[in-house]
């Protein structure tokens, strides 16, 4: 096995196991999931999506044998990869019809083996091409854009609007990082739909303030608002960017909240290079599954007033969101944001590797940090 192909399969493995330790945390009552229950919900949604996607990808390698990964930045894979996923589920049918059934190709490859005396290279390749195309078509792959989706359509009592909580995704190409957003909007338009009551019948509870659909419950600003999210879901915006902008282009819908979930940086031991610090204490762990640390952050911006802006003497008096900036937070104040939370998850042994390096103090500064341990999580260490 080239030695491309190991490092390719170390990462895999580091992958699989922060993974499994982010699962353990979403799936357990922790004070993150009972600060931000419906957060998770999305987030854990979408993350399905972003795993799935790399089970796909250890399929890819076995015959297109590349993996690009951002090495320098984020640790994840490049934005090419994403792409590429999107492109090859457009030709899923085709695919599986034109290639061989697994049971055949494996009978070649036995006979190839045993009869003649060859490794199947092009057999192998030929299997993991067709599991790639299968698991492709079993299920939904993180995409570069996710359009907008309604989770929450309900009534404030207080400014006798409805309000719908929304949230989409997409991979940010420049950072290589997938981002998950969700806004809580308020609709004045005339026309603005009503939440259905909840009622009990014989068959259960049936209406309330949940729906889940694509886009938003007003439909006559569904296209524009997923065309302005697709177009202002970069990273590299602020929120407080993102929410005026919203706010502006749109007259009658009102942002008073609006979160983003950041997934990355990853650092993984002999792979990465993005912190020479960090990466010095993973280099010493040999078991992929020990050496590597995730990184993720949730930012959110609330609107702390509204008030009327008249633009020109004639003009008429439009409702605007004042937004909190946490200006006793250098970096809230330095990312344009009412709160932040970072978060790091690593496991025991690199862990232990860390704090006996005398790092730990710095390394996690201003982190909320959980170290996996078997199946346990050891939470705010």
């Amino acid at each position: 096995m080239s030695q491309k192909r190991k490092a390719t399969q170390k990462y895999f493995q580091a992958v699989d196991s922060a993974f499994d330790a982010l699962d353990r945390i979403f799936e357990t009552e922790g004070i993150w999931i009972k600060n931000h229950n419906l957060i998770y919900e999305v987030v854990n949604l979408h993350l399905g999506k972003l795993r799935w996607s790399f089970e796909c990808w250890k399929k890819n390698i076995w015959f297109l044998d590349k993996f690009k990964i951002d090495l320098n930045d984020s640790g994840l894979p490049a934005y090419q990869h994403i792409l590429q996923l999107e492109n090859d589920r457009a030709r899923v049918a085709e695919m599986l019809e034109d290639l061989p059934d697994p049971d055949q190709i494996k009978n070649e490859m036995a006979e190839l083996m045993l009869k003649y005396r060859q490794f199947p290279d092009s057999l192998q390749k030929t299997m993991g091409e067709r599991l790639y195309y299968a698991a492709l078509d079993k299920g939904p792959t993180f995409q570069p854009f996710t359009a907008p989706a309604t989770v929450r359509h309900s009534f404030n009592p207080r400014s006798k609007r409805p309000y719908y909580v929304v949230h989409w995704a997409a991979y940010d190409g420049s950072q290589n990082i997938p981002v998950v957003y969700m806004a809580v909007i308020e609709d004045s338009s005339k026309d603005a739909p009503k939440p259905i009551p909840k009622k009990s019948g014989p068959w259960g509870d049936v209406g309330g303030d949940t729906m889940l659909g694509d886009g938003l419950p007003n439909r006559e600003l569904t296209d524009r608002f997923a065309a302005f999210t697709r177009d202002h879901s970069q990273y590299s915006l602020t929120l407080t960017s993102i929410a005026t902008a919203m706010d502006k282009d749109f007259e009658t819908l009102h942002p008073k909240q609006l979160r983003r979930f950041v997934l990355g940086p990853l650092y993984i031991g002999g792979i990465t290079k993005h912190s020479e610090r960090l990466q010095g204490v993973l280099d010493t762990v040999k078991d992929p599954q020990d050496s590597w640390l995730l990184n993720w952050t949730l930012q959110e911006l609330f609107s702390k007033d509204e008030v009327s802006t008249k633009h020109g003497l004639w003009g008429r008096a439009v409702p605007k969101e004042i937004y909190h900036i946490n200006t006793d937070d250098i970096e809230c104040a330095k990312n344009g944001v009412s709160a932040q939370e970072k978060h790091a998850l690593l496991p025991h042994e690199a862990y232990q590797k860390t704090y006996a390096s005398g790092k730990a103090d710095d390394i996690f500064n201003g982190y909320q940090t959980y170290v996996a341990s078997g199946d346990h999580i050891i939470r705010h260490v």
